[in-house]
């Protein structure tokens, strides 16, 4: 079965994350916004739960925006700040809801909507683009002293912004805009690939190159643990404990900014040099609870996915997600399974002779299950370089990652 992941849409809206440049002041003023933000959250969230428990009755997103609009009469400090802004964070109250009643339908794990301490609240936001400015790069709105100094280390397509966020993290604070960008025309398809996602090669290529593994959280390792260790030696509610617990999130915040660069990277390189790619439609959910959960979650292949569908939406680019039963077992000329186990890394049928790596055997019958067609010159000749050894695709080499 052949799922199609290209939908025709004319647009597509993407997030452009700039690094916020904040005076002493304004830093202070950012901080009290997320902290009234959280305790608007957790105020919000009791009510409706009170409100249930007491009459049984639902509260819905407008009826807390008609008990804000009170409210901010009563409340001078309340109505120091955008309406739209307090709005944007009910409604994120209201996503957690609608998740919660979703998961429940579907027979999942539920999770209804926790209260957020202060180190489980890191974000407030614009839903529309109102209620504050940007000019000449930098951001206002109500509450702020003076203007944001915003960092453009890019240009932003286009004027069109929907929404914007202000997040904080390990680093400082920082904004992403939510900008609607054009698509390009669908491509006439010319060359296909193939793409076997694994791990000890993060992705092998049915035209014989591979992506390499970065293996951010194994190569983080040492660094982590001597951090947590230096965090276990303080003393609870210490300030020695406090600086300690930043050091520990700047250990998993850069083995997650190499991890994304080098996904965005790899993606975009499929995407410019193939007119399709070809992948599997994995269950990744069920394989981080196998034996291998640590590698698959450094992969994250889920993530990887999702940035290929998001640029090749954009890019006029075809993606195809094949189902992925038998994709390694099955020999890719012939068609005979020859059954194998993780530790066998090459593919040697006894029926036609065919030797070659595993994973290439793989990507070459993922590209075979999506239907392009035999015509192209990347699919006729995957015969000929059946005995090829794997070339080293040059995208997202470890050695091009700077330090962060």
């Amino acid at each position: 079965m052949v799922s199609l992941a290209h939908r025709r849409l004319t647009c597509v809206i993407l997030t452009f994350r700039y690094r916020l440049l904040p005076s002493k002041a304004q830093h202070r003023a950012l901080e009290r916004i997320l902290e009234s933000q959280r305790q608007l959250y957790n105020a919000a969230l009791e009510e409706r739960m009170g409100a249930y428990r007491s009459a049984g009755k639902t509260l819905t997103y407008f009826d807390q925006c008609k008990g804000l609009t009170e409210w901010r009469k009563d409340d001078v400090e309340a109505s120091h700040l955008p309406v739209r802004l307090q709005r944007a964070t009910l409604k994120r109250l209201d996503e957690a809801y609608r998740g919660f009643f979703r998961r429940v339908r579907a027979g999942g794990k539920p999770g209804f909507p926790r209260f957020r301490g202060k180190g489980r609240f890191d974000s407030f936001g614009f839903r529309e683009f109102e209620g504050i400015t940007l000019k000449q790069g930098r951001l206002r709105f109500k509450g702020m002293p003076g203007s944001l100094r915003v960092h453009w280390h890019r240009p932003m397509p286009g004027t069109s912004i929907k929404s914007c966020t202000v997040k904080r993290d390990s680093k400082g604070w920082s904004v992403g805009f939510a900008i609607q960008v054009e698509c390009a025309a669908p491509r006439k398809i010319q060359r296909a690939v193939g793409v076997d996602l694994g791990i000890s090669v993060f992705a092998a290529l049915s035209d014989g190159g591979f992506i390499p593994s970065l293996r951010a959280a194994r190569k983080a390792e040492r660094r982590l643990r001597i951090a947590q260790r230096a965090l276990s030696r303080r003393t609870r509610g210490s300030g020695g404990r406090r600086k300690a617990r930043v050091a520990v999130a700047r250990c998993h915040a850069i083995a997650a900014r190499r991890r994304r660069e080098h996904l965005h990277q790899s993606s975009a390189r499929l995407v410019r040099d193939y007119d399709a790619v070809a992948v599997e439609k994995l269950n990744v959910k069920g394989l981080a609870r196998s034996a291998l959960a640590k590698d698959v979650h450094d992969a994250s292949w889920a993530l990887f996915i999702s940035m290929l569908r998001y640029k090749a939406e954009k890019a006029g680019m075809r993606l195809i997600e094949v189902e992925p039963q038998n994709t390694t077992q099955d020999c890719s000329r012939c068609g005979i399974r020859v059954p194998k186990n993780l530790a066998t890394r090459r593919h040697v049928c006894p029926a036609c002779g065919l030797s070659m790596d595993r994973d290439l055997n793989a990507a070459v019958n993922i590209l075979n299950r999506a239907g392009v067609g035999p015509g192209l010159h990347n699919v006729a000749d995957c015969g000929m370089r059946a005995g090829e050894s794997l070339r080293s695709y040059p995208c997202a080499r470890s050695e091009h990652m700077g330090p962060n």
